[in-house]
């Protein structure tokens, strides 16, 4: 009996010497040690751009609940970005796809990424809910360049220190990066697809055939104006002129992280998009000056809301022939001149 009980007390103390050294996490599950070197994207000869991707962090994305819709009564999922930069322990990201819809700013008024609402948000609100306290030590406090407007030289605002941020329009072209060289012009390689959560919350999402399920998603840069926001659209062309206001475009994080804390993600596969290479240089524009925009702005705002038109008649030179008076040209038409969101 005596050999028995120490021979049930040998096998207890090796269980507990084997769980002494193993770590156990109960309640959610913890990413398993990264086994692959992430690489840089890479772009061939075909423009096809390869993004190395990781999970790291977890946020509402698609209703697990089966309620028929995305909310916060659903169960977070891992969250999943592409590398756009990897040096060393120094990790580049951008969510793989727009997770949330937030206005840039809370009020319709001049603003930069400094003084935007969106940015308390991701460094508040958004930070907390997807990363826990240790995943929030792995991401770095990043120095945020804001650079002014290239087209239309719009104030950039201060320099920032920020955890969470977005992509500004010198970053969504950057062929270091993957994307396509040109801002202002369609490209796979700026495309993203909004979550189910994202388009449960408001943000507008493309049901076109070639664009389906993709959304816009905002840049921290200005826009053409100081009132304006830049963004990407479903179909990855650039444009500076969203209303800091709008409430249809969606939140792209970006983020550097720290790869040294590699128990907190995993490897998550490539991803691909056509449509890479390019100059990474803006298109050219005529300057314009702060006088000149303001001019411009001025005989914007006296000209009457030309929207929605509804028909119209476009009538050419009249001419007389005895009694009778005719056209050389007419044409009846409908017009619609409202900028429609792709």
């Amino acid at each position: 009996m005596k050999r028995k009980t120490k021979r049930l007390l040998a096998k207890l103390l090796a269980l507990v010497m084997v769980l002494s050294l193993c770590e156990i996490t109960l309640g959610q599950s913890t990413p398993a040690k990264a086994a692959v070197s992430l690489q840089n994207p890479t772009t061939d000869g075909n423009g096809v751009t390869t993004w190395d991707c990781i999970y790291f962090g977890n946020y509402w994305q698609n209703d697990t609940n089966g309620d028929g819709k995305a909310d916060q009564n659903d169960q977070k999922e891992p969250i999943k970005w592409r590398v756009l930069s990897v040096n060393g322990n120094d990790a580049f990201l951008l969510a793989d796809k727009n997770l949330d819809d937030k206005l840039y700013n809370k009020e319709h008024t001049s603003v930069t990424w400094a003084t935007c609402t969106l940015r308390t948000w991701l460094n508040d609100a958004f930070l907390n809910t997807a990363f826990t306290s240790a995943e929030q030590v792995a991401i770095k406090n990043t120095t945020v360049v804001n650079d002014d407007n290239p087209y239309y030289d719009t104030e950039g605002g201060e320099n920032t220190t920020d955890k969470v941020y977005l992509l500004s329009i010198a970053e969504a072209s950057n062929t270091a990066y993957g994307f396509n060289g040109e801002f202002r012009t369609e490209s796979e390689t700026r495309e993203a697809k909004n979550t189910a959560y994202a388009k449960e919350c408001g943000a507008w999402t493309s049901t076109s055939t070639e664009y389906e399920g993709n959304g816009c998603w905002w840049l921290r840069s200005p826009g053409d104006y100081s009132d304006l926001a830049s963004s990407v659209s479903d179909n990855g062309y650039g444009y500076g002129l969203d209303d800091v206001y709008k409430d249809i475009i969606a939140v792209r994080p970006a983020l550097h992280l720290n790869l040294s804390s590699s128990t907190l993600w995993s490897y998550a596969g490539k991803v691909t998009a056509k449509g890479g290479g390019g100059s990474s240089q803006p298109t050219s524009t005529p300057y314009v000056s702060a006088e000149d925009k303001k001019y411009i702005t001025n005989i914007e705002k006296s000209l009457p809301n030309f929207s929605n038109l509804g028909s119209a008649e476009l009538k050419g030179p009249e001419i007389s022939i005895g009694n009778n008076t005719f056209n050389i040209f007419k044409q009846k038409m409908s017009m619609d001149l409202s900028r429609k969101q792709k």
